[in-house]
């Protein structure tokens, strides 16, 4: 039996609070499953798909653990609706051995509303929520912030991730 965390983000683009979290779920589970969000389920605006998936695969790189892997699926999932955790869950589920078990790996800001998730109730029937601490404020926002205005993003992702960003004007004021 395999206990696998789903983290599910954004990653626009992942930062060193990110792999703080991953750092959390690896105390509880075997493997972190990185889950890039093919769209915005609000409508924020992100840099493209491919791109974050690259930026993610760097990440995995630089964590140089092998129980940390990307996983981008929700390309294939999308509709014109929005994906939710749910539908998440439940395409990851018809990929893992029966006995294995999926959490769903959330901060505090999401546990304190969970409720208002979709489908919630087939969520935490069916699989198992993993709560985490936020003690790293390092955010995406934050980090796009930095590179607008030409700011050192030292502390704030990894090596890889830092490398891309330096020759990839991913969020240049005029991109994002």
């Amino acid at each position: 039996m395999s206990r696998i965390a789903v983290m599910g983000s954004a990653f626009n683009p992942p930062t060193l609070g990110h792999k703080d979290v991953i750092e959390q779920a690896l105390k509880q589970c075997d493997q972190v499953w990185l889950v890039p969000a093919f769209r915005h389920a609000w409508g924020k605006k992100m840099a493209p798909y491919p791109v974050r998936c690259q930026m993610v695969e760097l990440f995995t790189q630089d964590l140089a653990d092998p129980r940390v892997t990307l996983h981008a699926l929700e390309h294939e999932i999308a509709g014109e609706k929005p994906v939710y955790s749910f539908d998440v869950l439940a395409a990851l589920q018809s990929q893992i051995q029966p006995d294995d078990q999926l959490f769903l790996v959330i901060g505090p800001d999401n546990a304190a509303s969970f409720d208002k998730f979709y489908r919630a109730d087939d969520i935490r029937r069916r699989w198992q929520l993993l709560v985490v601490k936020e003690r790293i404020s390092v955010r995406s926002t934050k980090l796009r912030a930095a590179l607008k205005q030409h700011k050192p993003i030292t502390g704030m992702t990894t090596s890889c991730v830092a490398s891309f960003l330096s020759t990839h004007p991913v969020y240049s004021e005029h991109t994002s």
